[in-house]
């Protein structure tokens, strides 16, 4: 009784208080995207979002300390933030511009662990639950690919890309660590996704961490300057790819035929962008549209009536200008160019190299605002404690 009156007395911590809304969130945001919606609906998973966000703001202007500029910096972020988000009826921007601002004073390399630990029991537990049968366990197949499957998720690409943003999160907890046999084991799930999915793209952002992360480490020695010339260019990539992104859409043609093998090797992803911006026009802060993807036992049906009805835009970037609008692209854009160089200059290299990555990956997918999936945003402003450090005070604490 007494420990029950000295917790409830006690001070309420900001780091505790963001870890503990990152596990609520995350519980809810990851069931949204597998099968056992249908029976929670919608819903819950908006109620949790509203509970986070109006959480978060009271740690941002109550716990935390800013000075007036910067308050007022957050204040017209999170507005543009909210702009978005009602014009879009997304409130995916909302959420994650909360946990962003909210990360500050908190160890990354703790944000990382929680979403790590957590994002992994979630996956291993839907999935145990398609295999006894409790759940559906979609199925996709295509003329002249392998059967490809969910297991649980509401598509398989979705499924491939938790296991590569998993593979990325514990690359950077295990950064140090990192030798020959980690790299083998990346090499095997990659291969094993390749059995069940047949995710192209997410296979191939797995083999491409084990260059990226050798440079990365190659780049820590002083004498090395040719891998340290390389990472500090890292950061190039995303507006580079964010603009092939958009004019690759925007000049695409049917009828050429290089632009229709390269369309045909994304499964159309160019030619549904370029409906998209038939269909809608370029705005400041976003706008709703409306798609239907094959994601989920309705998606399945729109899959097995030969594509009919469908229209989704699958690359984060084009995702970022037709639906949350330029100004917040740009936004997005700036924030993960300075998690990228600011990171070179701190000699972080795990993060330039996990960004590049995450770049690669959000080029053709639309994860890079669903944290669920990518929760290496929130290193802007969380605190860059060394990785080494924070895993010795955290095995401290667990022998205590």
């Amino acid at each position: 009784m007494l420990k029950i009156k000295e917790i409830l007395r006690a001070p309420i911590n900001g780091q505790q208080l963001y870890l503990g809304v990152l596990v609520f969130y995350l519980f809810f945001s990851f069931l949204r995207n597998t099968t056992f919606d249908p029976y929670l609906g919608s819903r819950p998973f908006n109620l949790a979002s509203y509970i986070c966000v109006a959480i978060l703001i009271f740690k941002i202007y109550f716990l935390d300390s800013h000075e007036l500029k910067e308050k007022i910096l957050i204040t017209f972020f999170l507005l543009i933030a909210i702009c978005s988000w009602r014009l879009s009826t997304s409130n995916l921007i909302i959420v994650m511009a909360t946990f962003i601002v909210a990360a500050k004073g908190v160890p990354f390399t703790r944000i990382i662990q929680y979403y790590f630990y957590t994002t992994l029991i979630l996956l291993i537990s839907v999935v145990a639950f398609s295999l006894l049968g409790v759940i559906k366990d979609l199925v996709f197949v295509v003329h002249g690919r392998a059967t490809r499957y969910a297991l649980g998720i509401v598509y398989p690409t979705d499924l491939a890309s938790h296991v590569l943003y998993l593979l990325l999160a514990h690359v950077y907890l295990y950064y140090n660590k990192l030798n020959w046999r980690y790299y083998t084991g990346y090499v095997l799930v990659a291969l094993l996704l390749k059995f069940i999915t047949d995710a192209r793209l997410s296979i191939i952002c797995i083999l491409l961490i084990l260059p990226v992360v050798w440079i990365a480490k190659l780049a820590e020695s002083p004498q090395d300057r040719v891998a340290h010339f390389i990472i500090s260019l890292y950061w190039i990539f995303i507006p580079l790819l964010a603009f092939v992104s958009f004019a690759g859409t925007y000049f695409f043609d049917n009828t050429n035929h290089i632009y229709y093998k390269i369309d045909h090797l994304l499964s159309g992803r160019l030619s549904y962008g370029l409906m998209s911006m038939y269909r809608y026009h370029f705005t400041m802060l976003g706008q709703k549209v409306e798609e239907n993807g094959l994601g989920g036992s309705k998606g399945l049906s729109v899959f097995h009536h030969g594509n009919v009805g469908y229209f989704y835009i699958d690359s984060s970037y084009l995702r970022l200008i037709m639906i949350y609008g330029l100004l917040v692209t740009i936004i997005i854009l700036g924030l993960m160019i300075t998690i990228s160089v600011r990171s070179v200059m701190r000699r972080n290299y795990a993060i330039t190299a996990i960004l590049l990555i995450v770049t690669l990956s959000c080029f053709v997918e639309q994860h890079l605002l669903e944290l669920s999936y990518n929760p290496f945003l929130l290193a802007l402003l969380a605190n860059p404690r060394i990785i080494s450090e924070v895993n010795t005070n955290w095995k401290r604490k667990s022998i205590v």
